[in-house]
């Protein structure tokens, strides 16, 4: 197998030697020269990588080569890692000591000897990379091999994932695969259908579309959804079926307790399971699973995926579809929507001509076509579509039967940054729903997202890797919260196989029904409770990642607690349902960037474990003990805390006490926070007894502030004097959810208990707010104002004063010379803001920017409130391009939606009582889509199908037109 790439642990080392702050280091440990041989040599190995990736697939050499390598980076970068390590801890401590003890401490023995034993580790090591690089010559691996960069626009907000929804030229392979579930078999209650088809055909994306279809829900009482793969456990799937049915935890249940739990929830009942994804070709196995599925009443179905018709067989489907590919037409529709984003758009003939040629050699499969599409999207010459149609990889196509080599191209045209965030995804098992912002936390981890752009932190890096992966399709099935942002993914299992392909041997999953013990010598490991034992074979010294997957109240047994003690060099460690015990290792861990014990149960502190874990940059803590505010002063790094019903305690001359925060002048959680001035985001969920919370606008990196569900919270405090200029520098991100005795900021001093002590009006407002999102926070009206917010403005259940405050800034306080929100770009209301009423008439002349408006639950006499608004304006919003109506009270689309000239695409879903449109729709013309879902509006269906009927003429101009 060929060899993990070692781009990131490569590129991290090249930075941090050739950092500012490294040379200091250098220059006070007195091995300056070393370290700069050191950097010389390992740039002129990172300049060859990309050529050795390509050249170790044909030569055994380059892949020893490269194990070379990767046996050498680690150690490397973890002894680069000891000297930051050691900086720091002197750097903070130096803060404590007198002048005295600091030059006794410069020149202490300890020091002295961990001088003198770096210096000799990395005379050591260079020799070792020496070697490596002399090799290079031999090998003839050249440094001129590059990834020409893409623009991928990966920072436009519009960026939109629906194409992946829409499934095209499928509709006639979803009629036959409903009719067949339509039909009963005299003989048998549960029958069976099969989608069969090569990989990549989108057979799972045909079982969703049927799945989902509201004719299919009303056929069946019960729905269950399985992703089987691989591992065809017959216990498993029935554990999965009871968990969907009763939405209870059945981890630990009997085999006879799951079939008692099925019979009740089955017998009797129609029901639909789909399992996705079979490769079992064993009858025995599938006939351990068939008896448990015969409870249900006649006409109940199973609908299995599969790439092969010999697992058909086995499990004796009688009704088997065979998927066939896109026809010519369809291959270019879905290559133009992917390269050009719009298939109205014309194409130049070359382009074109090329492009047909392209996808037919796709021989119909979408995820080929996608990622084709992916990486010629936005480009104009005709050379590079000429390099794709006559690139070698297709030979390896005809050769394998295979679309493989297809997606390889399309991982080849990412950096290398990319490539090697996206292997890492091949930790986890197929059909794993990716957590965005905890990948993007495991990239950071390892040091995967160093930034080339100035002032770009890492977390935006990924962001717009995620997006780079979503717009090529090697991610998939993107989850959206209600704020239209991603928020989780899967991926192809054709793309799984490609990851894990490019990863070697790096990422391991152990699971214990599979693995008996561990293949080569991973860096990365993901590990079920029940096969911790197979740790013990690893190579301690490698491993990086660890997340042990546990569950319930499950606790670590002593021998298994054994096996974490020599793991010293992970960066990222994740621990589900964890005692003191199965956590007294972590201390050791001094390079470790994320902490994760969401289910740490027991009531000792972490304070012990997590003082001197300097690296730290996440942590992540629910239901736990911290006891001290010293801990977290001395975690110099930390850079994102996410607490969770986390019990905050003080050492007082009465020893600990639980931290109540119930008066001012007591203890506070200030004495958590005012230590930690490098936090760039503050989340705190479910945190019971905060009244109130200490100043924060001085914290100068905060970029995200989160606050959820703190029941009693009812203040945020300032400072006095108020500093413009640093009153939160750097938040661009802000938001409230159900708390619900929240009033807003309240000048710090001032008695609780007073309500005339201090007021808003006197704060500055948010100089860079991007998004805010007020969620049933009804009491909350005194908050600094927010005129230039840009990106998003969620107003939920809350009070119109909010809003009114920010718009009635007096005009010679325009920071930026332009009205309030004149640059916000999305505005979304939800259920009712209280007093909208009373928001001055003509607002919405400030929106001149304003491109998305979402409206969500709102009744008719609300409705009528936006009317006033709109009633002396006619042309207003001139950049409105989206306008989203959910679950409101409308029998009929208000008229003023015909005054948005600018409009593009209206989408209007599950509004009940809808049955008219407007009579001036035919005055959109730019309208180019009209979604209406789930509305009695839609049931003309045929109606528009025949392009006739009343309802028809007034939309007849809009050339997409999508109802159900």
């Amino acid at each position: 197998m060929a060899e993990q790439i070692p781009y990131g642990v490569a590129t991290s080392l090249v930075n941090r030697l050739a950092s500012a702050a490294f040379r200091e280091i250098g220059r006070i440990y007195g091995v300056m020269d070393e370290l700069e041989r050191l950097k010389k040599t390992v740039e002129s190995i990172k300049a060859v990588l990309l050529d050795a990736e390509d050249k170790q697939e044909q030569s055994h050499a380059v892949q020893l080569w490269v194990r070379r390598l990767n046996d050498l980076l680690l150690p490397a970068d973890d002894l680069i890692d000891e000297f930051f390590i050691e900086d720091m801890i002197h750097k903070r401590d130096k803060a404590h000591k007198n002048k005295v003890k600091q030059v006794f401490h410069s020149f202490s023995p300890s020091r002295t000897a961990f001088r003198r034993k770096m210096a000799h580790e990395i005379e050591k090591i260079q020799r070792s990379f020496k070697d490596v690089e002399k090799d290079m010559s031999y090998l003839k691996l050249n440094s001129n091999v590059v990834v020409v960069a893409k623009t991928n626009n990966v920072r436009r907000e519009t960026c939109s994932y629906v194409l992946e929804s829409e499934i095209i030229g499928r509709e006639e392979d979803k009629n036959k695969i409903i009719s067949l579930l339509r039909q009963s078999h005299e003989h048998q209650n549960v029958s069976l259908v099969a989608i069969v088809g090569i990989g990549g055909l989108g057979k799972t994306a045909l079982a969703q579309l049927v799945y989902k279809d509201g004719e299919v829900k009303n056929l069946f009482e019960k729905h269950m959804w399985v992703c089987v793969s691989d591992n065809f456990d017959f216990k498993t799937i029935l554990k999965n079926m009871v968990a969907l049915l009763t939405k209870e935890d059945v981890v630990n249940k009997t085999l006879e307790e799951l079939q008692s739990m099925l019979q009740v929830n089955l017998t009797g009942k129609r029901y639909l399971l789909v399992l996705d994804d079979v490769w079992n070709e064993s009858f025995e196995k599938w006939d351990q699973l068939r008896p448990y599925l015969m409870c249900g009443a006649q006409g109940s179905k199973v609908v299995m995926t599969t790439r092969s018709k010999i697992v058909a067989d086995t499990m004796s489907v009688s009704d088997q579809h065979v998927l066939r590919g896109l026809t010519p037409e369809e291959s270019w529709v879905l290559f133009k929507n992917i390269t050009f984003g719009d298939v109205t758009v014309g194409v130049n003939q070359p382009l074109e001509s090329i492009g047909k040629k392209i996808v037919e050699k796709c021989k119909g499969v979408p995820l080929a076509i996608r990622s084709l599409g992916g990486i010629l999207r936005g480009e104009s010459k005709e050379s590079e579509w000429i390099n794709v149609l006559q690139g070698e990889f297709w030979k390896l196509c005809d050769r394998e039967n295979s679309i493989m080599p297809v997606l390889k191209l399309s991982y080849q045209n990412l950096s290398p940054q990319q490539r090697q965030c996206f292997a890492y995804c091949s930790l986890f098992p197929q059909d794993w729903e990716f957590e965005k912002d905890e990948l993007i936390q495991m990239w950071m981890a390892q040091g995967y997202l160093g930034c080339s752009v100035e002032k770009q932190c890492m977390k935006d890096v990924g962001n717009q890797f995620v997006k780079i992966f979503l717009k090529n399709s090697f991610f998939q099935d993107a989850d959206l919260n209600v704020h239209g942002d991603v928020t989780g993914f899967k991926m192809h299992d054709l793309m799984h196989d490609l990851a894990t392909q490019v990863a070697g041997n790096d990422c391991c999953y152990l699971d214990s029904s599979k693995a008996k013990k561990c293949l080569g010598r991973p860096v990365h490991v993901l590990v079920e409770y029940d096969a911790l034992c197979l740790l013990e074979s690893l190579d301690s010294s490698r491993l990086r990642t660890l997340i042990v997957m546990s569950y319930n109240d499950y606790k670590f047994r002593r021998p298994e607690i054994s096996v974490f003690r020599n793991l010293k060099y992970l960066r990222f460690l994740k621990m589900e349902s964890c005692s003191r015990q199965g956590v007294g290792f972590i201390e050791k861990l001094k390079h470790l960037r994320h902490l994760d014990l969401r289910n740490y149960d027991s009531g000792e502190s972490l304070s012990k474990s997590i003082g001197n874990l300097v690296c730290l940059q996440t942590i992540k803590l629910n239901d736990s003990v911290v006891d001290s505010p010293e801990v977290v002063s001395k975690l110099i790094n930390l850079r994102h805390l996410t607490i969770n019903h986390v019990t905050f305690k003080d050492k007082t001359p009465s020893g600990f006490r639980k931290l109540s925060i119930q008066q001012p002048k007591g203890l506070s959680l200030s004495n958590w926070l005012s230590p930690v001035t490098n936090i760039i985001e503050l989340c705190l969920y479910n945190c019971q007894d905060l009244r109130y919370l200490p100043p924060l606008e001085r914290l100068p990196f905060l970029k995200s502030l989160d606050l959820r569900w703190l029941n009693q919270l009812e203040y945020i405090y300032y400072e006095e004097p108020i500093l413009h200029e640093s009153f939160f520098p750097s938040l661009e991100i802000l938001n409230f959810f159900e708390c619900w005795k929240l009033k807003g900021w309240r000048r710090m001093g001032d008695d609780l208990n007073d309500i005339n002590s201090s007021h808003h009006l006197f704060l500055p407002h948010f100089p860079c707010l991007s998004k805010l999102v007020i969620v049933r926070c009804k009491m909350l009206t005194f908050m600094p104002t927010f005129p230039n917010i840009k990106k998003k403005l969620e107003l939920w259940s809350c009070s119109a004063e909010i809003l009114e405050a920010t718009l009635n800034i007096a005009e010679s306080q325009y920071s930026i010379g332009f009205p309030p929100l004149s640059i916000l770009k999305s505005f979304h209301i939800i259920e009712t803001i209280m007093g909208m009423e009373n928001v001055p008439k003509d607002w919405l002349k400030n929106l001149t920017s304003l491109e998305n408006l979402d409206l969500d639950s709102l009744s008719s006499q609300q409705f009528e409130v936006i009317e006033m608004w709109f009633k002396d304006d006619l042309i207003c919003l001139p950049s409105l391009q989206k306008i989203q109506i959910r679950t409101c009270r409308l029998k009929a689309l208000p008229d003023w939606i015909c005054n948005i000239s600018s409009l593009q695409h209206l989408a209007v879903y599950g509004c009940e009582s809808l049955v008219d449109l407007p009579e001036g729709m035919p005055r959109l013309t730019n309208l180019h889509t009209l979604e209406i879902i789930g509305c009695p509006i839609s049931y003309y269906y045929d109606e528009f199908l025949r392009k006739t009927g009343a309802t028809w003429s007034k939309i007849a101009h809009i050339p997409k037109i999508i109802t159900r």
